[in-house]
């Protein structure tokens, strides 16, 4: 995605990296929460939404990985303002969250969970199509797209 929006080497990496790291938060979510097969409570809600907080308070004291703290914390937000943890919207997220929110919104649903199957890479494509503008942003869902019909997504089978 990075690579498409014309994003320089060590931005590249920055990416990279923080696509590593996005969820190192989940650490702090109880894992009974992490692989239920029914309904999230209120209270579950609650813990998965700290976790980009999380993320923040585990990756902040790394002085070599300071600059892509804010990545990590607002990886959640949603182009709209309704994402979590501090309902920024538009550009007011961070383009590497904006990128990371792309690249997770298309594992997420391409993967399977303990409460249903995983997408097809062509259905998670066209969901992808129908969030672009509220959910994410759409010049990155454009890359994305462009991207992976190039080639470029890596993921795992």
């Amino acid at each position: 995605i990075a690579k498409e929006l014309g994003m320089d080497d060590e931005t590249q990496r920055n990416v990279q990296l923080c696509a590593l790291l996005h969820d190192v938060g989940k650490i702090g979510v109880p894992i009974s929460i992490l692989r239920k097969k029914d309904k999230l409570t209120d209270e579950d809600w609650k813990q998965i939404r700290r976790h980009p907080i999380l993320g923040e308070e585990i990756i902040s004291p790394i002085a070599q990985l300071k600059e892509l703290v804010l990545n990590i914390r607002h990886h959640h937000e949603r182009y709209d303002g309704k994402g979590y943890p501090d309902s920024l919207k538009g550009e007011e997220i961070p383009l590497i969250s904006r990128i990371l929110a792309v690249a997770d919104t298309f594992d997420a649903l391409t993967s399977e969970r303990p409460y249903r199957n995983g997408l097809s890479d062509k259905a998670a494509a066209e969901e992808m199509e129908t969030v672009k503008g509220t959910q994410l942003d759409p010049a990155c869902v454009e890359a994305f797209l462009t991207g992976y019909s190039k080639g470029f997504v890596m993921r795992e089978e």
